[in-house]
């Protein structure tokens, strides 16, 4: 019945006012779930790597010869048991059970680190050698990795009182993990009516200046709001600039400089409210971006001046499956022109993903199966470039693709 229905939406998809075809050969590459398996796609080239399992949160290597993901059963969530694939190998290596899906590579080498409740550890995935999971900090709400991955960024409550400080810390790895040299770095003052229990992952502007983070209060409250934090590198300078949803993918810097990008709102429905916005880091001047009457619920950069956005109408009214799907959307900053690109029924809807090589890489859905396009930013061509993806999870009409999809390319 499922292959039926899938068969149904590519045939569908077909017939829309564009042309599709098989992509060309591409240095792109692709971890994704299919029937709940992992797959790999390079180029033309598709592959199935596991048989049978319950795969989730693909991630990719800095340089691209590794894949991270979690395999188990779906009843656990976002726990299950972390493996490394070696692309080149084409070998599968267990590293360890009961894994949170907050996993990261180092961006210089082939480390990972993960969390098993609220440690931290870190293994350098050599298949050469045996891998050996070493404790890198005990009892952190949360982690990153520094920039140039000689270390990692973790955050901490002061107490255990719900309106204690939070204390970030840098954890240098050093020639032994075992033995990492703590050094605080800031102290992210809570009010005495306030509560924040964590913080999310903490990214970092282009240029290393700044770095940006969530403050994230109880589950309850966190469901509709939470604090986007911007600090500097030297922690002279920290800046509460908006109310948002806990979602790491809705703040993004520029791949060039250091502004972000970031959509705002409270309320937990992804329907309303929702608005993509540009902070200019260090004037902290803002920009909206989102026209009246509608609402931004996923973003990409494209250099430092233009931005891709999966858009739909703002609506609060009726079933949030029945909502309607968002279409892509070009918004050019220096011109502040936006426009939209491609066309689809109303009854499917896009959601953004990738920019590569001049071309726009995104999940169309109809809600019960999803396929993965390629559309040229320059003619306008779209094809369909991966059929048949696993639906990924959805919460309040907020999508997690990144469940079931991850893309190898800059």
């Amino acid at each position: 019945m499922f292959k039926k229905m899938v068969l149904v939406f590519v045939i569908f998809i077909s017939f829309l006012p564009f042309q599709l075809n098989v992509s060309a050969d591409s240095s792109l590459k692709a971890a994704f779930i299919r029937n709940d398996d992992l797959w790999i796609k390079i180029g033309r080239n598709e592959n199935q790597l596991t048989n049978g399992e319950y795969v989730r949160f693909p991630k990719w290597s800095a340089d691209g010869s590794r894949i991270a993901y979690l395999r188990g059963k779906k009843s656990d969530g976002y726990l299950g048991d972390l493996w490394v694939y070696h692309v080149q190998m084409n070998k599968h290596y267990k590293v360890k059970e009961n894994v949170s899906n907050n996993f990261q590579w180092s961006s210089h080498d082939n480390q990972l680190s993960f969390m098993i409740q609220r440690d931290v550890f870190v293994v350098t995935t050599d298949p050469a050698k045996p891998f050996t999971v070493r404790l890198a900090a005990k009892d952190v709400e949360n982690f990153s990795w520094l920039p140039k991955g000689d270390g990692l960024l973790v955050s901490k409550k002061k107490d255990q009182q719900l309106n204690s400080d939070i204390l970030l810390s840098k954890v240098f790895l050093g020639k032994y993990p075992e033995e990492p040299l703590v050094k605080h770095f800031y102290t992210v003052p809570v009010g005495e009516n306030e509560i924040v229990v964590s913080t999310s992952q903490f990214k970092w502007s282009h240029d290393q200046k700044w770095l940006s983070f969530l403050l994230v209060p109880t589950a309850s409250i966190s469901a509709d709001s939470n604090t986007l934090c911007i600090l500097s590198a030297d922690g002279k300078t920290f800046r509460r600039i908006a109310e948002m949803l806990n979602y790491d993918d809705w703040f993004q810097w520029a791949p060039v400089g250091s502004n972000l990008g970031y959509i705002t709102g409270i309320g937990r429905e992804a329907t309303v409210n929702k608005y993509l916005r540009i902070i200019y880091v260090p004037s902290f001047k803002k920009r909206p971006l989102t026209p009246k009457g509608y609402v931004d619920i996923d973003f990409i950069w494209k250099g430092s001046g233009v931005l891709y956005a999966s858009r739909s109408i703002e609506t609060n009214q009726g079933p949030l499956n029945q909502t309607p799907l968002p279409y892509l959307y070009k918004i050019i900053l220096s011109s502040s022109h936006q426009n939209q690109i491609g066309r689809h029924p109303v009854t499917v809807g896009d959601f953004i993903l990738h920019y590569f090589d001049k071309q726009l890489y995104w999940v169309r859905t109809n809600r019960k199966a999803a396929v993965v396009m390629e559309g040229d930013v320059i003619t306008g061509v779209e094809r369909y470039w991966i059929n048949n993806i696993t639906m990924a999870s959805t919460y309040y009409s907020k999508w997690n693709w990144d469940e079931v999809i991850s893309f190898y390319g800059e």
